[in-house]
């Protein structure tokens, strides 16, 4: 996209959106006033589901629905500070010593299949064993990395054996969705790993209906005998704009959503919807532009700092976060161990020019791809016009969120040989560890777009998995994200906040971080 005039961009998102809310609206269902558990909750979601399984999933809303649906050791408790609860599959699960985790289930539950609703198999230890240590080989394997094994002791009992202590392994293993039991017999059946939703259930909740790109449903398990949901469905609408999910909102239509950062803004500013509570976490999101080193556009690092040092970072978060989002130094979010509060480069234009002077890189022209939100847009514009100030050309091109995850995967396509610059945001648990796992070289192809390689980095990351004295840890990370900074393949922008509005009636159960969500213990009041 070439660069648009600001406020004919706006019209024609905002057009864009009512019409997509029109559509929206037209497969949704009616709104009701009973506060009975048989009264419909629609929540919104940002993408359409293209994987399930815990291993090969992108991660976000699919872990809602793994802890819906599916089972785990332990859960997250509400609260705004991390911690975690033995979950209503085991009678007994305790982490003895560093490197040693004992557990023991609940003895006749069962796995169902989600065609047929027939029993397949009770959950037991092999399920445990199985799904865990799958994780070692798949595209989620850093999140085990400190495991050795899982031994069977008994038909539902066990031991996790760590090869190394690390502390944080319930907040970004076990207790999340790449800690998710599966259940061995369905998923063997299937070759190992599935695409799309799971075909089995056992916890309280089973998959009623599937729209892949407009909606999906659960409704309570009959069969589940532990805690019962607090309502017994749930529809959750695939939309993929967040302006366009906040018109749906305001019109009624769903009643509980994120919202974008210059709402949030305004929100706080004027006053939310009327009968609406508004919701702020501080998140654990962080978002960059990255740049492929191994373009041969941009394999040289003097291009690849010219291009750092050409944006102003400052005005990006006026234009496209309305003020609301902190700047950002790294990947490490506030108040997680290794947090930035400095970067080794500034906004410095000049410095660019020479830079690109001295790399003889003069009329560069290159591409950043985005996916087509209000602020990535907004960002994208700010950093088109930075660029054009020091002689690079940028194309701007938006795409959906479904191509836009494509990109960099060497398992999706050749997408990723011709990436230049993009807009990127993720998001995980609360420990260093786990920002800084997928930039290690096992990720190049994977999720580490950028494609450098560091021996430095890796050997840390490793360290950093075993290190149990907090002021090392933090040298260590620190460390690492000066690594990641030298190569010039960052710009950072922001750890933007978490917005969320839903009905004055809706009692929600939302996890620190803003984005997981317990859907058994939602309740209307």
């Amino acid at each position: 996209m070439k660069q648009l005039e600001l406020n004919r961009r706006t019209l024609m998102g905002a057009t864009a959106a009512m019409s997509a809310a029109a559509m929206v609206q037209s497969w949704m269902a009616p709104a009701q006033a009973s506060v009975t558990p048989e009264r419909l909750l629609r929540m919104r979601t940002n993408r359409t589901i293209v994987s399930t399984d815990p291993g090969y999933m992108v991660g976000g809303m699919e872990t809602v629905l793994q802890y819906a649906c599916l089972a785990q050791l332990a859960t997250l408790n509400e609260g705004p500070d991390w911690s975690w609860s033995p979950s209503e599959f085991v009678s007994h699960v305790e982490q003895v010593d560093a490197q040693t985790i004992v557990f023991e289930l609940k003895t006749g539950i069962q796995w169902y299949d989600g065609t047929t609703h027939e029993v397949i198999s009770e959950l037991d230890a092999e399920d445990v064993k199985f799904s865990l240590e799958r994780i070692k080989e798949s595209e989620w394997k850093d999140k085990a990395a400190a495991l050795d094994h899982v031994e069977v002791t008994g038909s539902h009992s066990g031991i996790i054996h760590l090869n190394q202590p690390f502390a944080p392994v319930w907040y970004t293993w076990l207790a999340s969705g790449t800690g998710t039991i599966l259940c061995r017999k369905s998923v063997e059946a299937s070759g190992g790993k599935y695409d799309g939703m799971f075909n089995f259930y056992i916890g309280p909740f089973r998959l009623k209906e599937w729209s892949p790109k407009q909606f999906y449903e659960l409704e309570a398990n009959p069969f589940w005998t532990g805690t019962p949901a607090g309502i017994n469905t749930v529809r959750f609408f695939i939309i993929e704009d967040e302006k366009t999910a906040e018109i749906a909102y305001e019109a009624g239509d769903v009643d509980f959503t994120h919202i974008s950062t210059d709402t949030l803004a305004r929100y706080q500013s004027d006053g939310a919807p009327d009968n609406t509570v508004l919701k702020v976490y501080p998140g654990l999101l962080w978002t960059w532009m990255g740049i492929n080193t191994e373009h041969p556009k941009l394999q040289d690092v003097r291009v690849r700092k010219a291009i750092q040092r050409a944006i102003d970072v400052d005005t990006i978060l006026a234009a496209a976060y309305a003020g609301v989002a902190p700047k950002s130094h790294g990947i490490v979010p506030p108040g997680v161990l290794g947090h930035r509060t400095t970067s080794n480069y500034s906004f410095a234009p000049d410095e660019a020019r020479a830079l690109i002077a001295e790399a003889g890189a003069e009329g560069l022209q290159l591409e950043l791809k985005t996916i087509n939100r209000t602020d990535r847009m907004a960002a994208a514009t700010v950093i088109q016009a930075n660029l054009a100030d020091v002689g690079i050309e940028l194309d701007v091109i938006p795409l959906d969120p479904g191509p836009f995850w494509n990109l960099g995967l060497e398992s999706s396509g050749d997408d990723w040989k011709d990436l230049q610059l993009w807009i990127m945001r993720y998001g995980d648990a609360p420990d260093p560890s786990q920002m800084s796992q997928w930039y290690v070289e096992a990720q190049v192809g994977v999720w580490n777009w950028e494609r450098w390689k560091d021996s430095e980095f890796d050997a840390l990351f490793l360290e950093g998995l075993g290190e149990t004295d907090e002021a090392r840890r933090e040298e260590i990370y620190l460390r690492m994200q000066d690594i990641m900074e030298d190569t010039g393949a960052y710009v950072w922008i922001t750890h933007e906040p978490v917005g969320i509005i839903h009905r004055e009636d809706l009692s929600p159960s939302i996890r620190p971080n803003g984005w997981q969500f317990y859907m058994q213990k939602f309740a209307w009041t």
